[in-house]
């Protein structure tokens, strides 16, 4: 697509900037931003709660699930629905950003990425319009969200920025909640556990589906993919909140990258939530978004 074509559909996009409604217990709504326009593609949308009161607000990026297969930013797990944590975000302060991204039935690794990053740009740009900080920014995404919320707060490739929406530097996070996010997609079956739902070494697996084929037999791409590849010292701070009998993503996957991030000096907290199957399905809930909150507090300062 051509500059003059990208600006024509930008303009035709960004009547949804004016599209905001009142939240119920005051603060403002946009319920659909186009935040981009792939060329051939449906429009990538999120929206954006911001609570009433002196701002700007501190953003926290909510990335959804699903396996890189399937989801939408406003359906999530019962679960989680029954948590409230949208709810305590506002409450506590941060304005909320849902953002939706590619699957993978439409692009292969790093597209999803990419997506994500063109979320931030965009929200970065019209920042003084949404009454936010950009430079109080966190990301919290479960399973597959938390793989792309990990990779949000690493410092990786430039290909990973990509070229859909907004131009100019992808803003750097303040920190990183990771709820059972994959970390390595060439140990997920050796760090299963015996209540393993799926097999991910094949190409047919969410994994597989996201880089294009199986794995082990296409080691560069998974290693790629995986957060562990690109962990340094310059990772922002990290919560990683974990079910340890997690039939999904196995628990090990958070134990890894909290080991990696430690050693490579990074501020990392690993909370590993008992009883929790996938979702936090089985356990109490009630410590996991009192521990968010803190750790969120002590890095958006």
């Amino acid at each position: 697509m051509s500059d003059a074509a990208r600006a024509a559909a930008r303009q035709e996009l960004d009547v949804c900037l004016t599209r905001v409604d009142s939240l119920p217990g005051g603060g403002r709504v946009w319920r659909e931003l186009f935040y981009a326009q792939p060329f051939g593609f449906r429009p990538l949308t999120l929206s954006l709660a911001v609570p009433s009161g002196p701002g700007p607000r501190p953003v926290v990026i909510y990335i959804h699930g699903g396996g890189w297969m399937q989801g939408h930013p406003h359906s999530m797990h019962p679960n989680l629905a029954a948590m409230g944590f949208v709810d305590k975000l506002l409450a506590a302060g941060y304005a909320v950003a849902r953002i939706s991204y590619r699957l993978s039935g439409e692009g292969k690794f790093p597209t999803q990425i990419q997506d994500c990053k063109a979320a931030l740009r965009y929200l970065t740009h019209h920042a003084g319009l949404f009454g936010i900080d950009p430079t109080r920014m966190a990301a919290l995404g479960e399973s597959a969200g938390g793989h792309l919320a990990i990779l949000l707060g690493l410092e990786t490739p430039a290909e990973f920025d990509g070229e859909e929406g907004l131009p100019g530097p992808t803003p750097t996070l303040r920190a990183v909640v990771d709820w059972y996010g994959v970390t390595d997609l060439l140990v997920l079956d050796a760090q299963s556990l015996p209540n393993a739902r799926f097999k991910h070494d094949t190409a047919e697996s969410a994994a597989g589906r996201l880089i294009g084929g199986q794995p082990s037999a296409n080691v560069d791409a998974a290693r790629h993919a995986s957060p562990v590849t690109w962990v340094n010292a310059n990772a922002v701070p990290m919560l990683i909140q974990h079910g340890v009998n997690d039939s999904v993503v196995p628990p090990g996957q958070g134990e890894s990258l909290h080991a990696a991030l430690v050693a490579a000096g990074v501020d990392a907290e690993w909370h590993p939530i008992e009883n929790a199957d996938h979702c936090f399905i089985g356990a109490d809930t009630t410590p996991i978004m009192p521990r968010v909150l803190t750790f969120l507090a002590k890095h958006m300062a």
